[in-house]
């Protein structure tokens, strides 16, 4: 899923740095003005990557990070007069004008940070769910001849098609062959 934000206040250098990233392979879901544009495209995505300026016409950087605590991982590219006054530590700096290959490198990281975060806060599956994932997986390899992968991966296909919980696609199936 694509949860990178970019925020300047100035269009053209938006745009660029948009632009930059995304002949660099990654893509852009938001290019905002504002912070609060930022707050609400954070919070719609439940997390993400902001790079942005010091100064917005309504945030700083900073206080953008303080709002939105962990959710979002921060890369401010500024000019480095800019860059000491933000001390936030979970906030990256990168002095403008950036490299490409350093803008490109930061991002990808903030991404691989926000991928390993949005991980840790996914729900787990109860025991129930996971026994009845499991017996489902058992008849679906006795009956159809498949590997216990191949069975799982008939589960959550199915799953992904009818748009359900993978447990309750394998009740349907148990209730089925009942």
């Amino acid at each position: 899923m694509i949860r990178t934000v970019v925020a300047f206040n100035n269009e053209g250098v938006r745009n660029s740095i948009a632009d930059t990233l995304e002949r660099n392979g990654i893509l852009i879901r938001y290019r905002c003005r504002t912070g609060h544009e930022v707050i609400r495209a954070i919070k719609k995505m439940g997390g993400g990557v902001v790079v942005c300026d010091y100064k917005l016409l309504d945030f700083t950087a900073e206080q953008l990070a303080y709002e939105l605590g962990d959710i979002a991982a921060f890369l401010l590219v500024s000019k480095p007069q800019n860059l000491e006054l933000c001390e936030h530590e979970d906030v990256f700096k990168l002095a403008w004008p950036p490299r490409t290959g350093e803008l490109t490198g930061a991002v990808h990281m903030l991404i691989q940070l926000d991928q390993r975060r949005s991980r840790r806060h996914l729900p787990k599956r109860s025991a129930d769910d996971e026994s009845i994932i499991r017996r489902a997986k058992l008849l679906i390899m006795e009956k159809n001849n498949m590997s216990e992968e191949q069975a799982y991966r008939f589960i959550q296909r199915r799953s992904m098609e009818t748009s359900a919980k993978m447990s309750d696609t394998a009740r349907l199936i148990l209730e089925a062959f009942d």
